[in-house]
């Protein structure tokens, strides 16, 4: 399930469920730019995107990134680079 905002400073928080039960977020803090781009019944792949210094923030140039989160008993594994901070 993604959660999703719009402003200034849009951003995503991907949240992650098995059986009814919540297993918490993609990552720590929302991300600006991501996109669900796969998922298999124990798979997501997110792609993140960020500006660079120079970059208007409608036009992300950094990236993208694929992370994939793969879903082990009741955890979850990522596998990938996630944006600079």
């Amino acid at each position: 399930m993604t959660v999703e905002w719009q402003g200034i400073h849009p951003g995503t928080h991907v949240l992650f469920f098995t059986n009814g039960a919540y297993l918490g977020t993609a990552t720590a803090k929302p991300y600006g730019y991501t996109q669900v781009i796969g998922k298999t019944r124990d798979t997501v792949s997110v792609q993140y995107r960020w500006p660079n210094p120079e970059d208007a923030l409608c036009c992300p140039q950094g990236g993208p990134s694929v992370v994939t989160f793969t879903l082990n008993g009741t955890s979850i594994q990522a596998q990938g680079q996630f944006p600079p901070d």
